[in-house]
């Protein structure tokens, strides 16, 4: 490469020297074609020299040297963990040998433990094996070496042109090329020279030379065959003197018309691809078609006749074309078309009008038929062991350089590239077909290829004609349809062009915005949407149907697929129903949308036989809890007031517990354990958040404070736990499927609810516009059945309440029952001893004082007799610690009234039951300690 841009140069200074006008671009040209025919001359002359080389007798490997007798180490290496045995040198050499093994074992981090010292004869026969375990393991010996370091790419390309240059003045026959060189320059220097010292007319200097060109043409035709490629570069130099003969004649010095000039150009054409048929040199081909494209620009008389300009084009492709039918020369191709397309680019960059597009079309179309059929003969052409060779630059650079030639000339039409794209997809398609019913098995390649052009230009008809929503949605079709052609025929590469296609086509969607319209459905982008995610579903059903095609970076197509339809479709129906449902029905409305999406997704996992598709149940509770959750929000912070029963709510809510299980239980063998247990416990959860959010709504409407609030929101948490407690003993689904979630986890917030609702409405007083009754009365009946519930979970255990030691649980009864009289009492005092249910007023209260150590000592009494009773002493211990407290009290508290017939009472109830207590209810006796036999 380097060589051939110097040559090209220092023929573009030579031709500006020897010339009058425009020399540059003469040297330049004949120096790059004389520089291409010595580089391929060079390589044949290579070609040559390895196929003889290939031909010689082989030569016989060298003997191998046979190894000394001795006891040999057993070496292993670390890279290929093979034995090979390392032999033991002569005794002179041991030392020399040893250091060097050393060295060796080094390198790679191996260290043989120290010589033992030298035995007797005697000694060393005896030991002539060497144990197994004893193994020394160490590299293979050829493997030792380093490797070489490796040449950077500056050395690479020095190292690439020296041996470039090497091969040129020593390999083939480097005289001559050379000399043709030279020989050039000279008739530059002798045609100048001549003109300034005016020795000949000038007709006469022209003929000398074209007489010398000729002379050398015959020359070379002589000695063809001589070795080395001498004919072809007299032959080559030649042509390429003609060329410059005539066009010094018509341009610089006028001495014949443009027009005969161009026809001589022609002949000259024509005469070099002849010589370059009969004796295949692909070169004299390629010196003669550049000559050929060349001639028309230098022999221009600016007059822009482009007309004329593309004729003459298209007789040299024609002849390029008839060259194809009996060579494969993908360079001459590849010429052509390079001349061909540039200068036909740049005359419409710097010409073209619209005007002019009726004289301009019939050409591109022909241009473009004829390379078209020049890439199928160079496939159609190849040899046996060739069959199916695609030029690949040719094949799709030609369609490309077409379609953006067509566009400059259709760019004032509306749907004019539209059509071009959809005719060039028909002619590919149809190519493909009709090579398929022939050369299916030898080129496969080939077609392929028309296949992928033409779908290209298939997709590329839709944005040109349509706009962005059902260029979007073709896309989108096509690309499913390429996936499963690609899976069904185990070919990536159509695989590869389904997957961006189907991100161009949600591109191609995303970039002008997504939008609801004024009609639901019809108008905005639903439909698009929802094409998309129709793809997208049909992608992964084909991934899930041909999973055994997927290769290891494609087995999560089908689930990436799932997620991506079931995203476009969600995203459409809130689209569409932020834009189209009345605010109080926007919250029922998406629940129902979920529920129905994950029922319709489940049916048709069913009628497909596809159970993955399923899975996608998994997201209509985490979907509903969180536009539950933004909902809350939105009423608690913002004052939107949003509620679950509002408008359709209770509707949709019913719809989706129904969706909800129906999921669960489908999934109840496909999903054991794991994740199905977590989504029926968070289900469960969800459901009594939406009671407790339903209930705080109604609260407020009510507006139930208070003992109210207090009874409302006991029934909110009790309800849902007995309705637990009672069920989950049950043999029914979904309690005996999964008795743990149901027994433990699931009730357990509902209990600590409840525990904590007990503290809460221990505040309040029980006191209605209603009739009181003490025990009788809302609040301490429901904080009585929050004493049974608890006493009922630990004998049923729940929240495995019954694994928890005895005083644990028993005293968690115990003190919510001493709790709960305490409050009964104080809530009586407060109603019929108008004391007021405050902390502090009632501490200082000697009726409530004197209440307080007579209820105390009574609980005393109670729990010390059962202690008898049971014979418990840690139960009596405890009626005794109980006392001791009273009497504590007494002293400290109740002793400030003692004035007070309150105080007396007190004093005189809690001795009297003392004593009875002591009567009643002695200390039991320690258990005897059992004496081992």
């Amino acid at each position: 490469m380097v060589l051939l841009i110097i040559f090209t140069l220092v023929g573009m200074g030579l031709g500006e020297a020897a010339f009058y006008e425009n020399g540059w671009l003469i040297g330049g040209a004949l120096g790059f074609l004389i520089t291409k025919i010595i580089q391929l001359s060079g390589q044949v002359t290579r070609l040559q020299r390895d196929v003889k080389q290939l031909q010689s007798p082989p030569i016989p490997p060298a003997p191998i040297a046979q190894p000394v007798t001795a006891q040999s180490v057993s070496v292993v290496s670390p890279v290929n963990a093979e034995p090979e045995p390392l032999q033991q040198t002569p005794q002179h050499q041991a030392p020399q040998y040893q250091t060097l093994l050393d060295e060796r074992l080094k390198e790679h981090g191996i260290e043989l433990p120290p010589a033992q010292p030298q035995l007797p004869p005697q000694t060393a026969a005896r030991q002539t094996t060497v144990p197994q375990s004893q193994t020394v393991y160490q590299p293979a010996a050829a493997r030792y070496e380093r490797p070489p370091r490796q040449p950077n790419a500056v050395e690479k390309a020095a190292e690439k042109l020296q041996q470039y240059l090497k091969d040129f003045f020593t390999q083939g026959n480097p005289i001559v090329r050379i000399g043709m060189v030279v020989m050039f320059f000279g008739l530059s220097f002798l045609v100048k020279y001549a003109a300034n010292q005016g020795m000949f007319p000038l007709e006469l200097r022209m003929a000398i030379v074209a007489g010398i060109a000729l002379v050398l043409i015959g020359l070379g035709w002589k000695t063809r065959d001589r070795e080395g490629g001498y004919g072809l570069v007299l032959q080559g130099g030649g042509i390429g003197a003609l060329y410059l003969t005539v066009f010094a004649a018509a341009k610089m010095y006028a001495l014949m018309p443009t027009g005969v000039a161009l026809v001589l150009m022609l002949i000259i054409v024509a005469l070099g691809v002849l010589l370059a048929v009969i004796q295949n040199a692909q070169v004299l081909a390629l010196m003669a078609t550049a000559g050929g494209f060349l001639a028309p620009i230098l022999t221009s008389d600016s007059s822009g006749n482009h007309v004329g300009l593309f004729s003459f084009y298209l007789l040299l492709n024609l002849g390029i074309l008839a060259i194809a039918w009996f060579k494969t020369w993908r360079l001459l191709n590849w010429v052509g078309f390079v001349f061909t397309f540039v200068i036909t680019s740049l005359w419409g960059v710097l010409k073209y009008e619209p005007h002019l597009y009726a004289s301009t079309q019939p050409f591109l179309l022909a241009f473009f038929a004829l390379y078209l059929s020049v890439s199928i003969l160079f496939s159609l052409k190849q040899p046996p062991n060739l069959k199916g060779l695609v030029d690949g630059s040719l094949v799709f650079g030609l369609p490309i350089v077409g379609f953006g030639l067509q566009t400059a000339l259709l760019k004032h039409t509306e749907y004019g590239l539209a059509i071009s794209a959809l005719i060039l997809a028909i002619i590919y398609i149809t190519l493909a077909r009709v090579l398929w019913a022939k050369y299916q098995q030898t080129h496969r390649v080939l077609i392929e290829s028309f296949i992928a052009l033409g779908v290209t230009f298939a997709t590329l008809t839709i944005p040109l004609a349509l706009d962005a929503q059902w260029t979007s949605a073709t896309w989108a079709l096509e690309a499913a349809g390429l996936i499963w052609v690609g899976l069904r025929q185990q070919r990536l590469l159509p695989r590869c062009a389904g997957y961006l296609l189907y991100i161009a086509a949600a591109v191609s969607l995303l970039i002008d915005g997504i939008s609801a319209g004024s009609l639901p459905i019809i108008r905005g982008d639903f439909i698009g949407l929802l094409i998309l995610s129709v793809a997208a579903l049909a992608i992964a059903f084909t991934a899930d149907r041909f999973i055994t095609a997927l290769r290891s970076s494609e087995k999560h197509l089908a689930s990436v697929a799932q997620i991506i339809a079931w995203l476009w479709w969600l995203h459409a129906g809130y689209m569409e129903l932020s834009a189209h449902v009345a605010g109080e029905q926007h919250f029922a409305a998406l629940i129902g949308f979920f529920a129905v999406s994950v029922a319709g997704v489940i049916g048709l996992s069913k009628k497909l036989s596809w159970p993955s598709l399923a899975s996608l149940g998994f997201w209509l509770l985490p979907l509903t809890s969180l536009w539950a959750l933004r909902n809350f929000g939105e009423g608690l912070f913002i004052g939107y007031g949003v509620y679950p029963s509002q408008g359709w709510g209770l509707l949709a809510l019913g719809l989706f517990i129904a969706v909800q299980y129906r999921f669960l239980w489908s999934r109840r063998e496909l999903s054991p354990g794991g994740l199905l247990s977590v989504w029926h416990i968070l289900s469960a959860w969800f459901l009594f958040t939406l009671v407790y959010w339903e209930a705080s709504h109604w609260q407020g409407v009510m507006q139930w404070y208070g003992t109210s609030a207090a009874v409302l929101w006991f029934a909110c948490l009790v309800v849902p736990l007995v309705a637990l407690l009672y069920f989950t003993p049950k043999s029914i689904w979904p309690f005996a499927a999964y008795p743990a979630d149901y027994k433990n986890y699931i009730p357990a917030p509902l209990l600590l609810l409840l525990l904590g609702w007990f503290v809460v409405a221990s505040h309040y007083s029980g006191i209605t516009n209603q009739f009181y009754l003490p025990i009788l009365n809302p609040l301490d009946l429901a904080q009585a059945a929050v004493l049974a519930i608890v006493a009922y979970a630990i004998k049923r255990g729940f929240i495995n309440l019954h694994t928890a030691p005895a005083e644990l649980r028993y005293g968690l009864l115990g003190g919510l029952g001493f709790v709960w009289i305490n409050l009964v009492l104080l809530r009586a005092i407060h109603h019929y001893a108008a004391v007021d249910y405050v902390a502090a007023v009632m501490w200082d209260s000697a009726i409530v004082q004197m209440s307080l150590s007579i209820l105390w000592a009574i609980c005393a009494l109670v729990v010390m007799n059962i202690s008898r009773r049971l014979q418990e002493r840690k139960l009596w211990m405890l009626g005794a610690g109980l006392l001791a407290l009273i009497v504590a009290k007494l002293f400290l508290k109740d002793l400030s009234g003692a004035g007070t017939l309150a105080g007396v009472v007190s004093f005189m109830a809690v001795g009297a039951l003392m004593l009875l207590i002591g009567y009643l209810s002695p200390i039991p006796a320690k258990a005897k300690a059992v004496e081992p036999e």
